[in-house]
């Protein structure tokens, strides 16, 4: 498999996994009550276009996006049905900043309750807000507000989103709103559930279940643990020097290809990555098929190899090479990713193509480069680093992070020669 493009490869703890995110421009949508008594007509706030708003937001005008001659609030009109006629109960302007995401209405009219802002599910002070038979406003609650902020740490976000909750409904005596939250877990399937109840009458939150509730919140600190674990394990290796993979697969060298790449010669350069496969598998020869296309056709002036089989790399590119036009690559740089066995008969087989070749040698180790560390974690790298609940418990730790972040600057130079192996 080609990779093309940035890569990036980490955890980040207070989020999770993270999710695409899809908003269409909001419209006028009428919600119903379950028996078909009452409804909400809700207008949401007119927007130029959606890159006008998120322009807007990034350079702090407000309202964000807002189109001149269009509605500048959002709101909503409720509606009974009386003798077979729809009738105006109130009609009253919303919290939302453009729209809510969802919303509910009881059979009587007495309740309409919104959840979420548009384009921001679980941010905001709109996660659930209750309004009255009048249109007056009972209760306004954020996410922090219904459930612990550690347990939001660890549900499912996207990029603009907390994904919290189910689809809400009435109880069945109709004074809650019963809202199904998901249980934190470290698997990516359709997460289990636990529901929470909210008073109507005055936006108080309280379990169905206490029991399963408390399960819930166990379940919370558990991958919480597990997740500050891995975000650890991410970060030491960010910082230290890099050896080739440990598991011997397609995506652990993909991974190994950029970070090597990066630590050469810095972001913002990143290559393809081309991996060739044992050939053994079978199917084996589509990735032939890659090496080839990476350097008859390559997508720009760098390419990053790799393969599952050292000498079957050096074999490969014998013979591809002679294809290569003599010196059409002489504006291309290859890093391969080899150990000194296979480097000198990569370096003869390639020599005609005019290339800059550069070995990455699995075996030797790659230190972090110091502006990767400011950039990622700050000028204050060890400190942060000290802040994270453990990670440098013991003084010795602390001192032995510092020494090796200083000596990234005495043994980048002389790493980097050393990996810069040019063919003669």
């Amino acid at each position: 498999m080609r990779l093309l493009g940035p890569l990036f490869v980490g955890t980040i703890l207070s989020v999770g996994p993270l999710r695409a995110d899809s908003w269409t421009l909001p419209t006028v949508v009428t919600y119903m009550s379950s028996h078909g008594q009452a409804r909400a007509i809700v207008t949401p706030r007119d927007l130029d276009s959606q890159m006008t708003y998120f322009e807007d937001k990034v350079k702090g005008v407000e309202p964000a996006g807002q189109e001149k001659s269009g509605a500048p609030a959002a709101n909503a009109e409720l509606q009974r049905k009386q003798n077979g006629r729809w009738v105006v109960a109130w009609k009253a302007p919303l919290t939302n900043d453009v729209a809510p995401v969802d919303a509910i209405i009881r059979n009587d009219g007495a309740y309409f309750v919104t959840f979420d802002d548009w384009h921001s599910l679980g941010h905001g002070p709109n996660a659930v807000v209750i309004y009255g038979s009048e249109g007056e406003r009972i209760a306004r609650l954020a996410l922090v507000d219904i459930v612990p902020a550690n347990y939001i740490e660890v549900l499912p976000h996207s990029v603009s989103s907390i994904h919290w909750r189910g689809d809400p409904r009435f109880s069945r005596d109709g004074k809650h709103v019963v809202i199904p939250v998901p249980i934190p877990s470290e698997k990516f399937s359709t997460p289990r559930t636990v529901d929470l109840a909210i008073s109507l009458a005055d936006g108080s939150v309280s379990p169905l279940d206490s029991a399963a509730w408390k399960k819930a919140v166990e379940a919370t600190s558990l991958v919480r643990t597990a997740r500050m674990a891995e975000a650890r394990a991410v970060r030491e290796a960010f910082f230290a020097p890099l050896l080739g993979p440990r598991e011997n697969t397609q995506r652990h060298w993909h991974i190994y290809l950029r970070e090597a790449v990066a630590r050469l010669i810095g972001d913002g350069n990143t290559p393809s990555t081309t991996v060739l496969r044992s050939p053994g598998e079978p199917d084996y020869a589509v990735s032939e098929s890659w090496i080839r296309e990476a350097l008859l056709e390559p997508t720009g002036d760098k390419v990053a190899l790799a393969t599952l089989s050292e000498s079957n790399l050096a074999r490969t590119l014998a013979k591809i090479a002679p294809k290569i036009t003599p010196d059409s690559l002489s504006q291309t740089t290859i890093f391969v990713a080899v150990s000194d066995k296979y480097w000198s008969d990569i370096v003869a087989a390639m020599r005609p193509t005019g290339a800059k070749l550069v070995q990455l040698n699995p075996s030797i180790p790659l230190e972090q480069r110091q502006e990767r560390i400011e950039r990622r974690y700050g000028s204050s790298a060890a400190g942060l680093l000290q802040s994270d609940q453990g990670v440098l418990g013991h003084p010795a730790g602390s001192v032995a992070l510092l020494a090796g972040v200083l000596c990234i600057f005495l043994a980048g130079f002389w790493m980097a020669c050393r990996r810069y192996r040019r063919p003669s």
